[in-house]
């Protein structure tokens, strides 16, 4: 009994060190991160990324498969961006562009000129796609949410140049 209560104690030694360990090194990496000029992103596990890509872009569904590209290292400037800041309309056509494929989104509007037609034209390619499970939502929702995104982008009356 007193071997199991021996390995039970050094267990958890080793786990609070490791956790210590692991939020230095995770301080290190993440004020490297805020660096945006380094070419790198610092991950966080699947539901504290998707929180913070949330917080910035609540129109996205931070789904699994996205999550695990970014692990494997896929580098783009949008994915390094969703988790930092809302993306602007000309980073959303982007992030479209890999998410549906350049060949899918052959023709697909630019978003700051027709906002009525690159909505319009996501809505058909994501009517083509599978639900994806969100994990802010607990459920499987859309990639994009339509609502959330012209919420936050759509055209708003402003000030017109004659």
């Amino acid at each position: 009994m007193l071997q199991l209560i021996s390995i039970v104690c050094v267990q958890a030694l080793y786990r609070i060190r490791y956790k210590r360990l692991f939020v230095y090194y995770q301080d290190f990496y993440n004020d490297l991160d805020d660096q945006l000029e380094l070419s790198m992103d610092v991950l966080d596990d699947f539901c504290g990324e998707a929180a913070e890509v949330y917080e910035h872009n609540p129109w996205m569904n931070y789904a699994l498969p996205i999550h695990r590209v970014r692990e494997m290292g896929f580098h783009d400037r949008v994915l390094d961006m969703i988790d930092e800041r809302p993306l602007t309309k000309g980073e959303i056509r982007d992030y479209c562009l890999l998410l549906f494929g350049v060949n899918q989104c052959d023709g697909l509007p630019d978003p700051s000129t027709d906002w009525e037609g690159f909505v319009t034209n996501v809505q058909q390619l994501m009517n083509k796609e599978e639900l994806q499970w969100n994990p802010m939502k607990k459920k499987t929702k859309p990639w994009i949410s339509m609502k959330k995104l012209n919420k936050q982008y759509g055209n708003k009356p402003g000030c017109v140049l004659m």
